[in-house]
C-alpha cells in the first residue's frame, strides 16, 4: 500500500509539472536571508575590499564604495552597515595596519538589549566582515567572515552530571548531551590570517593557518545554565575539537 501511495504522488507531482510547464514561482523564490547566505558563501577569504563590493552589490558595486571623512588614511570601504575600525599608528604618527569590521545584513527578528537600542553588534545581524591590511599597507584583505543565525534553537540538553569542556570531540559531546549528535551550529566563521599576518603583542606579527569555527549554544537539563562552545578542526586528531567554552549560571537562590 505504501508503495501504491508513492508512485501515485509521483505521477500527480510529474502531470502538474507537464500541465503547467513550470514550478510556482512562489517554490522557486528564495527568502532574502537564503539570498544573503549565499551572498555569504561566495566571498573568498583575503579577497579585496573591492572584490568584495562586486560579489554582495554586482555591477553597481562602485556606487557602494566611499571612504570615510574622519579616517586619517583614505581608503575605500564599503559605504552600507556599520562599521567600526582598530587602526594601529607607531608613537610617531606613521600607519602600523589598518582593520575594519562591517556589520551587514541587519535581521529585524533579533532584539537588541543594548542600552543603546541603535547600536549594532554581531547579536543584531546575520554577517560580520573582517578587513586588515598587512603592516605599513593600505591594501585591505577579508580576513574574517562570520554568519549569525538567530533561528537557530537546540533542543540538546546537557546531562545534569556531566559539562561540556574545552579539548572535546565531537563523540566526547554526544555522550555528554541528550539524544544523538551536537544540534544545528548557530554561527560558522572562517579566519584567515595566513597572507596579511595578525599582531599578538610581539615585535613582529605571526602568520597562523586559516581555519574555521562552528558555534553553539545548549543549556543544561535543569535549563539554569547556558554553555556555549566553538568547534575548531584539530590538524592532530584530525576531526572537529571543542577549543572554546564559556557557561553563565542562573542563580536560583
Amino acid at each position: 500500500m505504501r508503495n501504491i501511495v508513492k508512485v501515485w504522488i509521483v505521477l500527480s507531482v510529474s502531470l502538474g509539472l507537464v500541465l503547467t510547464g513550470f514550478l510556482p514561482k512562489e517554490a522557486e523564490a528564495k527568502t532574502k536571508k537564503e539570498t544573503q547566505h549565499d551572498t555569504f558563501k561566495k566571498l573568498k577569504m583575503n579577497a579585496s575590499m573591492t572584490s568584495v563590493a562586486e560579489v554582495m552589490y554586482g555591477k553597481n558595486y562602485k556606487k557602494q564604495l566611499c571612504d570615510r571623512p574622519e579616517d586619517e588614511v583614505k581608503v575605500n570601504l564599503l559605504c552600507s552597515g556599520e562599521v567600526y575600525d582598530s587602526n594601529k599608528y607607531d608613537k610617531n604618527g606613521k600607519l602600523n595596519y589598518l582593520k575594519y569590521e562591517f556589520y551587514l545584513y541587519p535581521n529585524p527578528k533579533v532584539p537588541n538589549e543594548s542600552d543603546n537600542p541603535n547600536e549594532v553588534t554581531f547579536q543584531t545581524v546575520r554577517m560580520l566582515l573582517v578587513f586588515k591590511s598587512k603592516e605599513h599597507s593600505k591594501q585591505l584583505k577579508l580576513v574574517e567572515k562570520h554568519w549569525f543565525d538567530s533561528s537557530v534553537v537546540n533542543s540538546k540538553r546537557v546531562y545534569n552530571n556531566q559539562k561540556i569542556k574545552k579539548g572535546m570531540t565531537k563523540k566526547q559531546l554526544d555522550d555528554v548531551l541528550t539524544g544523538t549528535g551536537i544540534g544545528k551550529h548557530e554561527r560558522v566563521a572562517y579566519i584567515d590570517y595566513s597572507k596579511v599576518g595578525k599582531q599578538t603583542g610581539k615585535k613582529h606579527p605571526v602568520f597562523p593557518k586559516a581555519y574555521k569555527t562552528y558555534s553553539y549554544s545548549v543549556l543544561n537539563q535543569k535549563e539554569n545554565t547556558l554553555y556555549y562552545f566553538e568547534t575548531k578542526y584539530s590538524r592532530t586528531k584530525k576531526e572537529y575539537i571543542v577549543s572554546y567554552v564559556d557557561t553563565w549560571t542562573e542563580n536560583n537562590e
